[in-house]
């Protein structure tokens, strides 16, 4: 979906675990409630704003890499935005503009095998991982309750997948993840908004005046 490495887990943060609608926690008791739940209510989401903080690490890095920011979606649109760059498509084009160089890639939107398919993801999860419940945990004051994947064969995306779900209102509000090259990367959301008005424009990218321009479309 994206060509960069660490805003692929940002996407993935975003779209899948963002908010699913209302639950009372005592219809969450059971692992299988509370993934059925995820299934059933993302189905429902037509878009979404958001805030997000990601730390990716790994014995292999430097040291952590952090990226902060804002999401919005809508459908197959989205746009991400932090300090260096801004990420955005309409669902055909992608547009990937770092500032500091001064300089945009204009792409076709393609999948290929790096890429992450939130859709495949939520409607496979329960067939490819384990899905168990954790301990209840309290973020920003209010109680979450953890939900556990883990993978039943060896060659599923994560090694592992860790959710906290605020239980008022199955928000999923943080994410705990490692990948199979043992990349450790949280994700944190807040100020979330479902369903905010959007308007078309916020997923075209219009250059600024300087910037260069790479066209790779076909």
């Amino acid at each position: 979906m994206i060509q960069n490495r660490s805003f692929s887990w940002v996407i993935f943060g975003f779209f899948a675990f963002a908010t699913w609608g209302k639950v009372a926690p005592s219809q969450a008791q059971s692992a299988s409630d509370l993934r059925s739940t995820v299934a059933q209510k993302y189905e429902r989401l037509e878009g979404m704003a958001a805030n997000f903080v990601q730390v990716a690490n790994s014995e292999f890095m430097e040291g952590p890499e952090r990226f902060s920011g804002s999401l919005l979606f809508s459908g197959p649109k989205y746009r991400i935005e932090t300090s260096s760059q801004t990420i955005v498509t309409d669902g055909k084009t992608l547009w990937v503009y770092n500032r500091g160089e001064k300089q945009v890639i204009i792409n076709d939107l393609n999948s290929d095998e790096t890429s992450f398919s939130l859709t495949s993801f939520l409607r496979q999860f329960g067939a490819e991982y384990n899905t168990t419940l954790g301990p209840e945990e309290v973020r920003q004051g209010v109680k979450h309750r953890i939900l556990n994947l883990e993978p039943k064969r060896g060659l599923s995306q994560f090694r592992s997948v860790q959710m906290s779900v605020r239980l008022s209102d199955t928000t999923i509000t943080h994410l705990d993840i490692i990948d199979l090259n043992d990349v450790h990367m949280t994700i944190d959301l807040s100020d979330i908004k479902v369903n905010p008005k959007l308007a078309p424009e916020s997923f075209v990218f219009v250059a600024p005046s300087g910037v260069e321009q790479i066209d790779l479309r076909n």
